[in-house]
């Protein structure tokens, strides 16, 4: 297990934000509006599982790693909605407090693990002591 799988995996819970698009664009710049968050998805990684922001119910996630990131996808009928966490922040403690993460939708089983494009992000941990 890499060191970010781990990190994410010992964190338990993790709780992201994932902003629209457009607030990243030259228009939204050039009118000074503040990022908008578009979705917001709270992973049980013991219970792998993910509670939606845009969706009802708690869902089935796999966890997975590769040289790129850790991976949380979820199936959804012939499609995956994949969150990968590329990089971590680390605290004082040198314990990870802030995930870089991506969110997107694929409807290509051979692009479930990397998401190129989609949502950009960040997930920290939903419990902290």
């Amino acid at each position: 297990m890499n060191a970010l799988a781990a990190a994410a995996i010992s964190a338990g819970e993790l709780i992201c934000e994932f902003d629209d698009g457009y607030r990243k664009s030259l228009l939204a710049a050039l009118a000074g509006d503040p990022p908008r968050v578009e979705s917001v998805l709270l992973y049980d990684l013991a219970r792998a599982r993910v509670l939606d922001s845009r969706r009802s119910g708690r869902k089935a996630i796999l966890v997975r790693q590769d040289g790129a990131g850790v991976h949380f996808i979820e199936e959804d009928g012939p499609s995956f909605r994949v969150t990968s966490l590329t990089a971590c922040t680390r605290g004082p403690d040198e314990a990870c407090t802030r995930f870089a993460a991506r969110h997107a939708w694929h409807f290509d089983r051979q692009a479930q693990e990397a998401p190129a494009g989609g949502a950009a992000g960040s997930c920290e941990p939903w419990r902290v002591d």
